[in-house]
């Protein structure tokens, strides 16, 4: 559910856009007459924050659940709280804590503006633009997104790997059925993390690229396409989940399925009745018998 808040704010609620080779950027969304993009950037990041953690969660879970009595990654209940608490802070803090921080104020942006891009003053009149006026700080955002992604995809890949120690540990106390399950659950999970992060990591190799064109070039269909491709990212996640659970493929075959209706007869239309002859009637055999 996260995620797909988060993908209709980054789309319609805030509609971000980039101003390209302008250091800036400004919303078209719905919320945007209402207050800055950095102020809705930072609600993007914690709706997405909570995306991932939700991810890392489900996999806590699962190592818990099959994870044996005397195994290695067997722990107790508040080391299972402490360690959430500081993934929790670990994923929320680090992000949202550099974008405030490179926030500016108003005179520093005007400065910023006349100083570096006077030829470009009506930028200050768009409503609710955002201005990086230190380059440092917006290049920290970065490089703290890039060891935040590669963090947390070891540490992913070690959970998957822990999953799949357990599971084969288990071959002889667990029937089949259940090893199969939990083979199936992760490989799923795998494959739908692949397929997410696919469309969402090609946006912004897309966006750097899109920075580096010809200022001259009209970069409006560029940036709508990749705006496409990370808003819908959900899509093809949702369809993965669906197509590799059985359940809810029987679900919505279900709701899409549509029963013939019982015909009608119209008015003045003809039915034919059969009548089956009863034992006081003249074609009965009985009656005759009675005469």
């Amino acid at each position: 559910m996260s995620l797909w808040l988060s993908q209709v704010h980054w789309g319609s609620l805030h509609g971000l856009v980039f101003i390209f080779p302008f250091p800036g950027l400004y919303g078209i969304g719905y919320l945007a007459s209402y207050t800055s993009s950095y102020v809705l950037v930072i609600i993007w990041i914690f709706l997405f924050g909570i995306t991932v953690l939700t991810i890392f969660l489900v996999s806590i879970v699962r190592l818990r659940a099959i994870a044996r009595h005397n195994s290695i990654f067997h722990f107790n209940d508040k080391f299972y709280y402490i360690f959430t608490f500081t993934l929790s802070l670990y994923i929320l803090v680090p992000m949202p804590f550099c974008w405030i921080s490179s926030g500016s104020t108003p005179i520093e942006t005007q400065n910023f503006v006349k100083t570096y891009y006077p030829n470009t003053l009506k930028v200050l009149d768009i409503l609710g633009v955002f201005i990086y006026t230190d380059a440092w700080k917006f290049r920290r955002i970065i490089i703290v997104a890039v060891g935040l992604i590669s963090t947390a995809g070891c540490l992913y890949v070690f959970l998957c790997q822990a999953i799949l120690y357990e599971i084969r540990q288990q071959c002889r106390t667990l029937s089949s059925t259940v090893l199969k399950y939990h083979r199936k659950a992760l490989k799923d999970t795998i494959v739908q993390i692949v397929i997410l992060g696919i469309f969402l990591g090609t946006t912004p190799c897309l966006q750097i690229l899109n920075a580096y064109r010809d200022p001259e070039a009209d970069t409006i269909t560029a940036t709508i396409v990749i705006n496409a491709i990370f808003v819908s990212s959900p899509i093809p996640y949702a369809i993965t989940i669906i197509y590799q659970n059985t359940t809810y493929r029987r679900y919505i075959i279900s709701m899409l399925h549509f029963r013939d209706k019982p015909k009608i007869p119209k008015v003045g239309s003809t039915i034919q009745i059969s009548i089956v002859p009863g034992n006081n009637s003249p074609r009965s055999p009985h009656s005759k018998n009675r005469q």
